[in-house]
């Protein structure tokens, strides 16, 4: 019953997509749990050198022989990262906030399929035009860098309807079977899961991170441009914390005039390299961060009311479809 063409067309058994969450948040633990577990998992590279994107490709095809995606940020990729991943032949490569037009050609000869996720109905069609294997439509919801400005419930259809035949995917607020349920019958043929991936065991987001996400709510979040060192002007939605209260109650300054400004607040490994983070900075706390995550940026998407613990992905993909599948029958009979 879950099984859409875009699974065929993948090499996949379920519609079941974990968000490539940047930084490397999304491991390739992670990608390879999904994977094995029957969806796709996606590696997370946004942000990262070319040379850890090859390194990763390479561990996470060691951890599993099943198709997987390897997700890039245009905005933030090192020259040659993408070339990188069609050189790889990468089985499936998840493009966000650029254009994909340039790479469709050689992602075909590559035997690449190649996703743009987008944030409205005109970049989605655009995207289409241009010949993408398939388009990923973000909601306001989602938790991360967002690019999406409308519900989830109203880009999605419209998107559908916009692009078809070629499939969709349905990215924020889907954190349980019911969401997958709901945005399959919304003309959806996978879904992006973020948070409720980002707090699996296989995530590399920092244990106590994790535990904020599983505490808090939908309330808790709030879409913003406030953890902008790194990448200016990208909206994105992130956990309240002492960092967003005393940049409000100072009256909201503009970037160069925010409370603690450039103020180290910890320190952690990227890319194999210890570094310290300023406040404001993009990252959000890795395994091994050292410091006060109330200065952090802690993404969180809305979907964060429905993620009350912390399992690996494999379980969380079972009862995912479990979920769906039940929910679907039900309407069925």
């Amino acid at each position: 019953m879950l099984k859409t063409p875009l699974c065929h067309q993948l090499g996949i058994e379920l519609p079941i997509f974990n968000a490539g969450m940047g930084g490397g948040v999304a491991s390739a633990e992670l990608a390879a749990a999904v994977s094995n577990a029957g969806g796709l998992g996606v590696l997370g590279m946004g942000g990262l050198p070319t040379d850890v994107t090859r390194e990763q490709i390479g561990r996470l095809r060691t951890l599993t022989t099943k198709p997987f995606a390897v997700n890039v940020i245009l905005a933030l990729a090192e020259e040659g990262q993408v070339d990188a991943c069609l050189d790889g032949r990468v089985p499936v490569l998840v493009l966000f906030w650029g254009d994909a037009r340039p790479f469709v050609d050689k992602a075909r000869r590559a035997g690449t399929k190649l996703i743009l996720q987008c944030g409205s109905v005109k970049e989605a069609k655009a995207a289409a035009d241009g010949g993408v294997d398939a388009v990923m439509i973000q909601g306001v919801e989602s938790g991360g860098h967002v690019k999406g400005t409308t519900a989830l419930s109203i880009a999605l259809p419209a998107v559908v309807e916009a692009v078809k035949p070629l499939p969709v995917i349905a990215a924020g607020g889907v954190a349980d079977g019911r969401g997958l349920a709901a945005a399959l019958e919304l003309g959806a043929q996978a879904v992006s899961i973020g948070t409720r991936f980002l707090c699996s065991d296989e995530s590399a987001a920092a244990r106590a991170y994790k535990e904020r996400i599983v505490g808090a709510e939908a309330e808790d979040t709030v879409h913003t441009l406030l953890f902008d060192i790194g990448w200016p002007n990208a909206a994105h939605r992130v956990l309240r914390n002492k960092a967003y209260a005393e940049w409000e109650a100072a009256g909201s300054p503009p970037s160069g005039q925010r409370p603690g400004e450039g103020t180290p607040f910890g320190a952690m490994t990227i890319a194999g390299a210890r570094v310290e983070l300023p406040r404001y900075h993009i990252f959000m706390p890795l395994e091994g961060f050292e410091g006060d995550m109330e200065y952090a940026a802690l993404y969180a998407g809305q979907s964060c009311s429905l993620v009350n613990d912390i399992r690996p992905a494999a379980e969380i993909v079972r009862d995912l479809a479990r979920e769906a599948e039940a929910v679907l029958h039900s309407k069925a009979s």
